[in-house]
């Protein structure tokens, strides 16, 4: 004798509007992760820019800034790394928040342009 329970086989849909992950704080929080061991006055000011940022365009301004501050102290393969992890959040948040739309941020890879 086979049946099926109610509860069986309904998936749990997630809400993305109750997580964190959907904030903008999210990526911001992950640009201070990036630069967390460095001293510098640059520093300084990107994190004084990061408090003006109210879209994700306005965030994508400052990667740059935060290659260039890593690069700086450290190897560029190690901003690279931590780069690609900040484009990764911020691809998610455009992709999966409804205020924001993809064509905020440039189309293809997210790669530097040097």
């Amino acid at each position: 004798m086979f049946f099926k329970l109610p509860w069986f086989g309904k998936k749990q849909s997630t809400g993305y509007h109750d997580t964190q992950v959907l904030e903008l704080d999210y990526v911001v929080d992950e640009f201070h992760e990036a630069m967390s061991d460095i001293k510098d006055p640059m520093r300084t000011r990107l994190e004084a820019s990061l408090m003006m940022c109210e879209s994700p365009k306005d965030l994508w301004f400052l990667r740059s800034k935060l290659f260039a501050l890593i690069s700086k102290h450290h190897c560029e393969s190690i901003a690279h790394q931590r780069v690609a992890r900040l484009d990764h959040k911020l691809r998610f948040l455009v992709d999966h928040h409804p205020d924001y739309s993809p064509e905020e941020l440039p189309t293809g890879p997210m790669a530097l342009m040097h």
